[in-house]
């Protein structure tokens, strides 16, 4: 038994065991040992305090203009097909003759037909006066060139001359002009339809057909 052991039992039963602090006369040599201090907690190295964080910047939060956005395409206007005539407006007798001229010019056999009704008619007939109306009468595109467009600058063409003319009724000639010429928006101005001079030309027997249909106007005389 070792003397360390041998001092923990006699400490557990209470009996003081003493130790010389130095050597006695006579006395066998004591051991002497080194005390080594009891096993304790080992003091456990405090964990570093993390470092402090820095301070977060207050973030903003930036709202972007958004771009604005873009008006959508307008879509291209459809327009009517384009129509292609020529219309000749013979004044005379104080009638506003119209008639479709196609592919040819006013011949002057038409002219002297148109100024002898204008004589049946008036009792008289002045020198007749021609003016003609193309449609297109522009070569843009992008403007309309369909019917409904012709047809009310065929009725702008009218009514100037017919009021220039001091025209008190109109004559339209052949259903080829009929198509083109919108009578209703010369308000009460009367106005016959019957045949073109070209029919009348070709086919003289259609002259009864057309006194026939002038008489609303040899009335009006």
């Amino acid at each position: 038994m070792n003397e360390i052991d041998r001092l923990r039992y006699l400490h557990a039963m209470g009996v003081d065991a003493y130790v010389s602090r130095g050597q006695l006369p006579g006395a066998a040599p004591s051991k002497r040992l080194l005390l080594v201090a009891a096993p304790g907690h080992q003091a456990t190295p405090a964990a570093p305090e993390p470092a402090a964080r820095p301070a977060a910047t207050p973030q903003l939060d930036v709202v972007k203009d958004k771009p604005a956005p873009r008006p959508a395409p307008a879509r291209a206007q459809t327009l009517a097909p384009t129509v292609r005539f020529r219309l000749a407006a013979v004044f005379c007798g104080g009638i506003a003759w119209v008639e479709s001229l196609g592919d040819r010019p006013l011949a002057r056999e038409q002219v002297q037909l148109i100024q002898g009704m204008a004589r049946a008619v008036h009792g008289s007939a002045d020198t007749p006066k021609v003016a003609q109306f193309d449609w297109p009468i522009h070569n843009n595109p992008q403007l309309d060139q369909g019917e409904a467009a012709a047809r009310a600058g065929v009725l702008a063409f009218l009514q100037r001359h017919i009021e220039e003319q001091k025209c008190r009724g109109l004559v339209i000639l052949g259903e080829d002009a009929a198509a083109y010429v919108d009578a209703g928006g010369l308000g009460a101005l009367p106005r016959v339809a019957t045949l073109s001079t070209l029919q009348m030309l070709e086919q003289p027997a259609g002259k009864r057909q057309v006194w026939a249909d002038l008489q609303p106007l040899v009335l009006r005389a």
